[in-house]
């Protein structure tokens, strides 16, 4: 039996929604370039200082062009955020996103497109911040789907 890519409770962290039609998803080809929908739930990450040990919490996303929904940390604000990936805090950034978060019955809303097709399977850091805040980090897991 394979790992999932996200778990599909809503306790997890990230869900894979993708086409619901039961199929293992495969690597973009480049011809299907449509957006694979996830839902990231940041709700649970560690705030500035702390470090996550549970590996069931993990962040898994698939290495394609995705439509993220995440949803923010209570107390966080909406207006505009910013958002990029790289492998650690001081490494150069691989890419980068922005969108407009907005508040709907108490929860925060971001939601961005982000290609991480050409990323290697492996640990980043997916890094968000409001206008002229500090950085929040969360670590993923990219995984190649094409076994």
């Amino acid at each position: 039996m394979s790992t999932p890519v996200a778990g599909a409770a809503a306790t997890n962290p990230a869900v894979v929604t993708g086409d619901h039609s039961g199929r293992q998803d495969v690597a973009s080809t480049g011809a299907d370039r449509t957006p694979f929908e996830v839902m990231l739930n940041l709700t649970q990450s560690a705030t500035r200082g702390e470090k996550s040990t549970n590996d069931s919490q993990m962040i898994r996303v698939p290495a394609r062009l995705l439509e993220c929904h995440m949803t923010l940390p209570l107390g966080s604000s909406g207006g505009l955020y910013y958002v990029r990936v790289q492998r650690s805090v001081q490494s150069e950034v691989l890419k980068t996103a922005q969108g407009k978060a907005t508040i709907n019955g108490g929860d925060v809303w971001l939601d961005v497109e982000l290609d991480l097709s050409n990323l290697s399977a492996g640990g980043y850091l997916l890094s968000y911040r409001h206008a002229a805040e500090s950085w929040h980090r969360v670590p993923i897991v990219v995984t190649n789907l094409t076994k």
